[in-house]
C-alpha cells in the first residue's frame, strides 16, 4: 500500500506560465522564416537527397552511371569510391551514361622550421567531370570540384608516408562525396523537367 505525501497534497497545482511575449514573437518569426523557404524549395523541383540507393529519387539513373577508368593512384581510389556510390548494392544496370574525370593534383610543403624542413603538406585536388549520354554522345554535366587536405611531415619517413596517405583517403571521399550529390540533383532535376512535359 503505497503513502501519500501530506506535505505534497497541500501543495496547490500551479498552473504553467504562458509565454512571454518576447518568446512568442520570436517563435513566430522563425515560423515566419522557415515556411516561405520550404515552399521555395518544393516550387523548384527540390527534394532531399535519396536516403536508401535502391528506392530513393535518381537511383536507377545513377546506377546506369559508368565510371571510366582515372589515371594515377588517386584516381583509381577515388574510380572505385564512384562506382560503390553510385550502386551500392552491385545491382547489374546496363550503362546509360559515362562518367569521364579528370583530376588535377598539387601537393606543396608548408610551415618551416628554423631548420629550414617543413613540418605540414598539404593536398590540392581539382576534379573535373564530364558526364556523357551514350545514346548520342552529348555532353549532359560538366562541374568542377575541389578538394584540400593537410597532414604532417615527420623525422619518421614512414610516418609522414603514412600521414600523406591518411590526406589522399580524406579528398578520396571529399570529392567522392561532393560529386555524388552534383550527379544526383543533376538526375532529380532531369527527371523533373521530363514530367512536366509530359
Amino acid at each position: 500500500m503505497t503513502r501519500k505525501n501530506p506535505r505534497a497534497s497541500r501543495l496547490p497545482n500551479r498552473p504553467r506560465r504562458p509565454p512571454s511575449r518576447r518568446q512568442a514573437l520570436a517563435a513566430a518569426g522563425a515560423f515566419a522564416l522557415f515556411l516561405p523557404l520550404t515552399f521555395a524549395l518544393q516550387g523548384c523541383g527540390w527534394t532531399p537527397l535519396y536516403a536508401d540507393p535502391e528506392t530513393g529519387p535518381a537511383a536507377a539513373d545513377l546506377r546506369a552511371i559508368h565510371v571510366e577508368p582515372i589515371a594515377e593512384r588517386l584516381g583509381q581510389h577515388l574510380e572505385w569510391a564512384l562506382r560503390t556510390a553510385l550502386n551500392p548494392n552491385g545491382i547489374p544496370t546496363r550503362g546509360q551514361y559515362d562518367l569521364r574525370t579528370t583530376l588535377v593534383v598539387s601537393r606543396a610543403s608548408l610551415g618551416l622550421q628554423s631548420q629550414g624542413l617543413a613540418s605540414r603538406g598539404r593536398l590540392d585536388v581539382t576534379a573535373t567531370i564530364v558526364l556523357v549520354d551514350l545514346t548520342n554522345g552529348k555532353k549532359l554535366l560538366i562541374n568542377t570540384i575541389h578538394s584540400e587536405s593537410a597532414f604532417n611531415i615527420l623525422p619518421n619517413g614512414y610516418a609522414t608516408t603514412v600521414a600523406e596517405e591518411d590526406a589522399d583517403k580524406r579528398v578520396v571521399v571529399q570529392l567522392s562525396r561532393q560529386i555524388l550529390v552534383r550527379l544526383t540533383l543533376f538526375m532529380q532535376r532531369r527527371a523533373a523537367a521530363a514530367a512536366r512535359k509530359i
